[in-house]
């Protein structure tokens, strides 16, 4: 992996293959670049340049250690737009799966001079009371039994036993805060964004609400919503085949 070093000192590490028209992946809460995305990135390094990133805090990208202020995704937007105007690739197309898609709508709206597309899966634009109300389930992480232990060994196995509570404990809070403040992730920016925009999410998805992602899709001015049948919440896993057609199709036309 490449490393850059941001003003305040932070370390972004990210994978760079490939070549063409220049993507960034941006990976979702508890993931990495290739934890998450490992399958997109082989895939799609075949036609593009793939810029993949480990997130401030996590994997490679330590240290320091994930936090989670209120702030936490448009600081995520801020470090990919440093990013890529160190590594000055042009315009991409941003793909972000669940965390990293409300990140990547944010960029888009905020720096629209480094993005010329958004495929944005896993999002709502939004964090509801109802979203709240089902993560205060995941504490106390002592408590965690058989139904989280996949999760718990891909936390400890990406980025460290010292990371699992307050990981999961900082996500949690700043939900609340968020929530408790109105709510508002990407959802109020999402009018500045002209860049076209492929949104994704599983016909079964949960945290997420079908009547939330409508709402967003209808402030992009150029969007396009598509439910996946057959899937939750991570639609590139439960439907890959459909998954990678969808986004190829889309950035088909963009280069």
């Amino acid at each position: 992996m490449h490393t850059v070093v941001l003003a305040d000192g932070a370390r972004i590490a990210y994978h760079d293959r490939g070549e063409g028209l220049p993507l960034l992946l941006l990976h979702g809460f508890t993931g990495t670049a290739r934890g998450h995305l490992g399958a997109l990135i082989d895939d799609l390094s075949r036609d593009y340049r793939v810029i993949a990133p480990d997130l401030r805090g996590y994997g490679a990208s330590q240290p320091p250690q994930r936090t989670f202020p209120v702030d936490f995704y448009q600081r995520d937007a801020a470090d990919m737009a440093a990013l890529l105007d160190t590594l000055a690739p042009g315009p991409v197309a941003v793909l972000g799966f669940s965390d990293g898609a409300e990140t990547a709508l944010l960029i888009a709206a905020n720096r629209p001079d480094l993005v010329c597309g958004v495929v944005a899966w896993g999002v709502a634009g939004i964090i509801a009371q109802a979203m709240v109300d089902s993560v205060y389930g995941w504490l106390p992480v002592e408590s965690w039994g058989a139904e989280r232990a996949e999760w718990r060994q891909e936390i400890v196995a990406w980025h460290g036993e010292a990371q699992l509570k307050p990981m999961i404990e900082g996500w949690v809070y700043a939900a609340g805060a968020i929530a408790a403040a109105g709510g508002n992730v990407c959802l109020a920016q999402a009018a500045q964004i002209r860049c076209p925009v492929l949104l994704i999410n599983g016909a079964g998805e949960v945290g997420n609400p079908p009547e939330d992602v409508r709402r967003l899709a209808a402030r992009i001015a150029n969007s396009r919503l598509e439910f996946v049948a057959a899937s939750g919440h991570p639609v590139h896993d439960h439907q890959p085949a459909h998954f990678i057609a969808l986004v190829r199709d889309f950035l088909h036309p963009i280069g």
